[in-house]
C-alpha cells in the first residue's frame, strides 16, 4: 500500500508538469493570422486591399513575421482558377454584410500559396480600421504621428513615389504600430470588442489553442512572451500585363517568384 501511495503522490506531483508538456508538444511550431483590409464601396462585392499574414513562432530563435501577400498576385483559387488572389474575397456566398467577403476561400488560397495553417482571421473595412486607429490614440512611424483619418490616407495611396510597393511598406509599418499599442491590455480588450461588435469588421480566433499557443511559447522562451523584432515582406515577383480568359482581356498580375517564394517561407514562416 506504501508502494501504490507513494506512486499516487509521484503522478498528483508530476501532473501539472506532464499537462504542460502536452499542451507545449500540441502546439503548433507558428500561429498564423490572416490580416484582410476589405476595398468595399457602396453595394459592390468586398475584395481585399490588405492582405497579411502575422506569424508568431514557439521558438525564439525563430523570426516573429509579418508578410504582404501582393493583391495582385496571380494565383490558383480553388473552384475559379487562375486569377487574382484579391478576387478570393469576392468569389462565392455573400456573407449578412457585403462589407465583409468570403474569408473561407481567401484563407484557403493563402495556405495553399503558403504551404502553411492559418490558426485565426481578422477583417475589416477602410472604415473600420480608420476607427480602430482613432480607438488607440492614432499610430506612430518613421514619419511621425498619423490619426485613423491620416493613416487611412496613408496605408490607401499607391499613386506615389514607391507606388503599392511604398504602400504596403507603410500597412506593416502601421500593423507593427497599433501591435504595440494592443500589448497594453484594456487597449486590446477594446480592439478586440470593437472586432467582435461592428459590422465593419471581424475577428475569428479560437481562444483555446490560442491560450495553448501562448502557454507552449512561454514554456519555449523560458518565461518571457516578448515577440521580439517583427520582420517585414512582402512575396516576391514582378508585374506583367496578362490576358485573363475569365475577363476577356489584358489585366495587370503580380506574377510570383517561385523560388523566392520559397526562401521567404522558409526564412519567415517555418
Amino acid at each position: 500500500m506504501k508502494i501504490i501511495s507513494k506512486i499516487v503522490i509521484l503522478v498528483v506531483c508530476l501532473a501539472p508538469f506532464l499537462l504542460l508538456g502536452l499542451v507545449y508538444l500540441l502546439a503548433p511550431n507558428r500561429y498564423n493570422i490572416l490580416i484582410v483590409g476589405s476595398d468595399q464601396r457602396g453595394e459592390e462585392r468586398a475584395r481585399s486591399d490588405v492582405l497579411m499574414v502575422f506569424s508568431v513562432p514557439k521558438s525564439p530563435t525563430k523570426p516573429t513575421s509579418l508578410i504582404t501577400i501582393p493583391r495582385d498576385s496571380r494565383v490558383d483559387i480553388p473552384g475559379y482558377g487562375l486569377d487574382k488572389i484579391t478576387h478570393a474575397y469576392v468569389y462565392g456566398d455573400l456573407t449578412e454584410s457585403s462589407e465583409i467577403g468570403n474569408i473561407d476561400l481567401t484563407e484557403q488560397t493563402v495556405e495553399n500559396l503558403l504551404d502553411i495553417k492559418i490558426h485565426g482571421t481578422v477583417e475589416f473595412t477602410f472604415e473600420s480600421f480608420q476607427e480602430i486607429v482613432d480607438l488607440i490614440g492614432g499610430v506612430w512611424t518613421e514619419d511621425g504621428h498619423y490619426d485613423g483619418e491620416k493613416a487611412l490616407a496613408m496605408v490607401r495611396d499607391r499613386y506615389r513615389a514607391g507606388g503599392d510597393f511604398a504602400r504596403t511598406a507603410d500597412q506593416r509599418d502601421v500593423f507593427k504600430s497599433v501591435l504595440t499599442k494592443v500589448k497594453n491590455k484594456d487597449t486590446a480588450v477594446e480592439v478586440y470588442s470593437h472586432l467582435k461588435e461592428s459590422s465593419k469588421a471581424e475577428i475569428n480566433i479560437d481562444t483555446t489553442r490560442a491560450g495553448m499557443f501562448g502557454v507552449a511559447t512561454y514554456i519555449r522562451r523560458f518565461g518571457r512572451l516578448s515577440l521580439g523584432e517583427i520582420k517585414t515582406d512582402f512575396i516576391p515577383g514582378q508585374g506583367e500585363s496578362l490576358y485573363s480568359e475569365k475577363f476577356g482581356a489584358k489585366l495587370y498580375f503580380w506574377v510570383i517568384d517561385e523560388e523566392g517564394k520559397e526562401k521567404l517561407i522558409a526564412e519567415t514562416l517555418q
